[in-house]
C-alpha cells in the first residue's frame, strides 16, 4: 500500500502510531530471541567442537586397532567376529524446547559392551580383535553423541536466520512505510488545519465588517 492510498484522517494517524508501537515492541522481542538463540548456538557449537575432537581421536584409534587386528588375525577372522557380534541398538529420541524450538537428542542403553556380551570369546579370537571391537563401539558411541548436537546447531541456525529476516522486514520495510504514511497524513492534516484557520479568520473578518456597517 502506497502513502497515496492511505486516507488522511486522524483515525488512520492514530492507527499508524499504534502499529509503530506494536512493531517496535515486537522488534525488541525478536532481538531478544535472536540474542538468546545465538548464545545457545555458541554454547552448543563449543560442545560440538569438543565432541568432534574426541570423535577424531576415537576414529584414529579404531582404524589403527582394526588394521592391527587384520594384520595379526587376518581379514576373514575379523569379518567373522563382526558378524557374530551383530545386534540391534535400542535408541530413542527426546526433545527439549528452547524459545519454542524443539531440539532433538538421542539416548541409548549403551554402545560399548563387555567381551562376553559380544558373542565372542577373548581366548578364541585374541586381544587384538577384542580391542578393535571395543574401539569400534567407542567410535559409534561418540558418533551418537555428536549427531544430535550437530542437528541442534542446524535447527538453531535456521531459526536465527528466520528471526533475522523478520527483524530486517520490520526495520527496513514496515517501520519506514508506517513513518512515511504518518508524515503524509500529518502533512495533509496540517494543511487542512491551516486552511480551516484561514477560513475562520475570513469569516471573523466578514462578521467584524458587517458589525461596523450595522
Amino acid at each position: 500500500m502506497s502513502t497515496e492510498d492511505v486516507k488522511p484522517t486522524r483515525m488512520n494517524l492514530l492507527a499508524r502510531r499504534a502499529q509503530i508501537k506494536l512493531a517496535s515492541d515486537g522488534l525488541g522481542v525478536l532481538r531478544g530471541k535472536r540474542e538468546a538463540l545465538l548464545k545457545e548456538l555458541i554454547t552448543r557449537a563449543r560442545r560440538l567442537r569438543e565432541l568432534q575432537q574426541e570423535l577424531h581421536q576415537r576414529g584414529r584409534e579404531s582404524a589403527a586397532s582394526l588394521a592391527m587386528a587384520r594384520a595379526v588375525r587376518g581379514t576373514p577372522e575379523v569379518c567373522s567376529v563382526g558378524l557374530a557380534g551383530q545386534r540391534d541398538l535400542r535408541i530413542s529420541v527426546s526433545y527439549e524446547k528452547v524459545w519454542g524450538i524443539q531440539l532433538g537428542a538421542i539416548t541409548h542403553d549403551g554402545i560399548v559392551r563387555l567381551i562376553e556380551q559380544r558373542g565372542i570369546g577373548g581366548l578364541d579370537y585374541g586381544a587384538h580383535i577384542t580391542y578393535a571391537a571395543e574401539k569400534a563401539e567407542e567410535l559409534l558411541q561418540q558418533l551418537f553423541a555428536c549427531a544430535p548436537v550437530e542437528g541442534q546447531i542446524q535447527t538453531l541456525g535456521e531459526e536465527i536466520r528466520k528471526v533475522s529476516r523478520r527483524i530486517n522486514a520490520i526495520e527496513e520495510h514496515l517501520l519506514p512505510r508506517l513513518r512515511s504514511e504518518i508524515q503524509a497524513i500529518t502533512r495533509v492534516l496540517d494543511e487542512r488545519e491551516r486552511e480551516d484557520r484561514f477560513r475562520l479568520k475570513r469569516v471573523k473578518g466578514k462578521k467584524a465588517k458587517a458589525r461596523k456597517k450595522g
